[in-house]
Order: structure tokens, then sequence, then C-alpha cells
């Protein structure tokens, strides 16, 4: 056999093309790797992304259940599931995992997973916080109203009605209802504390009105009628909106629940009857609020629309400061052009943040209030089953004694002026400087479970 000798050239060119070929593969390796290990790619769920190593994730099988049972899927529900934090897992060799895929901040998120896991998902249709809290209160769901033909007369016990407000839907109580009563709360006198419900805020939470006292833990409820229906404080059942001594109502601030010189939207001083129901709750609920169980939420407001016209028709905005002639949002509603309407077109929502009345430690609104509670609106009256101009003896919110509501209604002739609920039960208005009842307004959160049914042998009391 003969044997070629290979040139130096030869040597030379072949020891290049291996070591090409190794650098290649060198190359080819360390992206296969990296790829595996590095490279971070995005799937969309609900509001939001999951990061995740594909080297890492692995979808089993996916279900989703819409009020009943699971279903197997094999596409992604929409931003009207959310992930089911107690069902979904992933699974580590034999070992099941949970706890590694969690909703935070409105975002669905899988973290902390080891190589090979294999993770199972499993969404639920979304159900609104005011959804919740009605099914737990077990009243049937209705149709609301956008507008308004008269007072509601008729028995609407069992039912709340639909509408929307800043936070989504929101459910009400209307007409003649004998299942909206709680017992909430121990007086400075040791007496319980009754109220009514008004509503479930679109965020899940209670709103309720001040409706008396009786005998500590008693499953009688106070009368529904009279002074006793509203507040006493040292002594005094009636108060002023604006000032104890009639002084302050030649000026547009003093409809507000709070205000401030020359600005419509004011905050910041407390009217008289802000100050009387902050002094009540101080004496009667404040160590219930600062409870470590305690029930009230701090973050839901009290709208007082101080959107301003300077006609009666609600044509031209303007006014609201000083002892211009102004007509506020809600006249506008239910009086436009300075007669009653029919219908009338109440709303829940709040068109101006700066007139959310909140609590300081609240993360919305005017943050200024300084303890969380309000007043009931002159919407939120027409909603229940009032009208403006025409009575109604029937309905939950009548008592047959004139209270102050906080929804301001017009300053004419020198005259600052906002709507209250009269004894007949329609809706009225009353210069600041008159006196009327006080029913504080508060909301529960909307996590609260109740014993009861709500009626008034066995009212919804909460215990949690």
């Amino acid at each position: 056999m003969k044997v070629e000798k290979l040139s130096k050239g030869k040597k030379k060119r072949i020891i290049i093309v291996i070591t090409i070929l190794v650098l290649l593969v060198g190359i080819i390796y360390i992206t296969n790797s990296k790829a595996k290990y590095q490279v971070t790619k995005s799937i969309q769920i609900v509001n939001g992304n999951i990061s995740y190593s594909p080297y890492d994730f692995k979808i089993m099988a996916m279900y989703k259940n819409d009020g009943g049972e699971d279903t197997l899927i094999t596409e992604m529900p929409g931003s009207d599931y959310a992930i089911d934090e107690d069902k979904s897992y992933c699974m580590r060799g034999s070992q099941r995992i949970t706890g590694l895929l969690k909703t935070l901040n409105g975002y669905h998120t899988i973290s902390k997973l080891h190589t090979n896991d294999k993770c199972y998902l499993y969404f639920s249709k979304m159900i609104p916080a005011s959804d919740k809290t009605l099914a737990k209160l077990g009243k049937t769901k209705q149709n609301g109203q956008t507008s308004f033909t008269g007072p509601d007369t008729a028995d609407n016990s069992g039912k709340m009605y639909s509408g929307t407000d800043n936070d989504g839907t929101t459910y009400y109580f209307r007409g003649v209802v004998n299942d909206n009563w709680v017992r909430y709360g121990t007086t400075s006198d040791n007496k319980s504390i009754w109220w009514r419900i008004i509503r479930i805020n679109g965020d899940g939470t209670i709103r309720l009105i001040y409706a008396g006292t009786t005998t500590l833990n008693s499953t009688t409820p106070p009368s529904t009628i009279g002074t006793n229906t509203q507040i006493t404080v040292d002594g005094v059942n009636i108060f002023n909106y604006s000032a104890p001594d009639r002084s302050k109502y030649e000026d547009n601030k003093y409809v507000g629940y709070q205000y401030s010189d020359n600005n419509v939207h004011g905050k910041g001083t407390d009217s008289y009857v802000a100050d009387r129901a902050n002094e009540w709750f101080r004496l009667n609920l404040l160590e219930e609020w600062t409870n470590g169980n305690g029930r009230i939420d701090n973050n839901a407001g009290f709208c007082a629309d101080r959107t301003s016209y300077i006609n009666d028709t609600g044509t031209s905005e303007g006014g609201g400061t000083g002892t211009t002639l102004t007509y506020y949002a809600t006249s506008i509603r239910f009086r436009k052009g300075g007669s009653y309407t029919n219908p009338q077109a109440p709303i829940f929502t709040c068109t101006n943040i700066e007139d959310l009345f909140t609590y300081t430690g609240a993360t919305k609104g005017t943050q200024s209030l300084t303890y969380p509670v309000g007043l009931i609106t002159a919407d939120e009256v027409i909603y229940a089953g009032g009208f403006d101009g025409d009575n109604n003896n029937s309905y939950y919110l009548r008592t047959s004694s004139a209270y102050w509501t906080m929804s301001p209604y017009s300053y004419s002739s020198g005259r600052a002026v906002v709507f209250v609920v009269p004894p007949n039960g329609s809706i009225s208005d009353a210069n600041v400087y008159d006196a009327n009842g006080v029913r504080p307004v508060i909301n529960l959160k909307a996590d609260t479970t109740f014993t009861g049914n709500g009626k008034s042998g066995s009212p919804f009391v909460p215990i949690n």
C-alpha cells in the first residue's frame, strides 16, 4: 500500500475545517441550551401575560366552569373568566403542587416552576362582586329602570333591582319591602343599632341607612316612623344643614356636605350635618370600626353631585360659587325647567370624582372625611320608590319625619337649598338653615356574611 504524505498546506486546511466545524457545533449547542433555559415567551391570560420558559411550562389540560360542571377546553378562555386558584395545580413527578397559580393585582401568574412540571388550569366564570353579595343575601335579581313615572307602593319583598354605578352593577331595594333589615353595632348606652339596606354597591359593599335602636340583641325592629328613625346627638334630633346658628346660607358653598371657599367642588370644612353624623359615629361606632373584625368599609363613597348650571334647563353650565344663581344637576334630573318632570331620571354614578366624599384612608374620591359616614342621595330615594312632587306613604324610606339628603338643589334669592325627604315620603327641598333629621349612611365590606334573612323578625346580623 502506498501512503501519501500530506503536504503542510493540506494539513493546515483540514485543521481549519475541523476547527470551524467544532465551533459551529458549539454555537448550536449553546444556543439550544439558552433557548431551553433563558428564552421567555408570553401567553395572554385574562387581563395580563404569563411569562414562562417553554422547557419548564407544560399545560396538560384546561377546564372552565360556568357555574355547573368543569368542562374540558382546548382554547384558553377570555377576560370573562378567572383562573381558579383552589383547583389549579402542577404535578412535580408524583407530587401535586399548589400555590403556583395565583391572581395578583388583577393578573394571573404562574411562578416557581421546576423542570418538567406539568400544570392543569381551571377557569371559572367571573362573577361581579355585587352579584356575589346579591346571592349571599338570597334575593331575586330584577331588571331596573332608567326613568321613573311615579312612586312605587308595590310589595317587592325578596327582590332587588339592577342599576349601574361607578364600580359596575348595583342592586337596590324598591317599594314596600320587609326583608332589608340589618342589626349591626351597639350604641354608647348599650342598645342595638338597626339599619335598612339601600343597595349593594357595584364593588359588592352593602349600603345601609340608619333606622333606630332597640334593647340589646332584640329581634323586634324599631318603629319605621317617627323621630326615633333619626339620630340624637347632645339631646337634639334635628339639625340645620349648614350651621347650628342659622348664619351660614348666603353662599353656594353651603350646599356641600363638605365645602371650601370659591370652589364648586370644595372639601375640607364639614357642614353641620356632616359634623353631627361624625359625632354620632364617634360615640357609637368608633370601637366597632377600629376593631380588627370591624365590618365597616373605608373605601366606598357618598356622592353629593355638585355639577352646576346657571339655568334650570341644564343647558348652560356655570355658577356654583358665591351668590351666583345656580341649579345643581339633581334638580335638573327631577325638575328640569323649574317644574316637576315626568319621567324622572335618577343616577347612581358620581359624575365628578371631587363630589364623591370618602374617608381619608380611601383610595378614591375626596379622601377628606374623618369617618366613613355620609347621607343618602336624592337619586337613591327615587330609586327606592320615592318621587319628586308625589307622596309615597308606603315605601321603606318614608318615616313621617323630614330628614336630609346630601344632594344640592339650588342657590337662589340669597339661599342655599338642599333636597330632603319630607314626612309624606316624596322628595322636596329645604333651606340649609332649616332643621331636619339626620339618618347616617355607612357601607359594610363586600366579604361580610350574615345570619338571618333580613326580615323584621330575623334581621341580617354580620358574623365576620
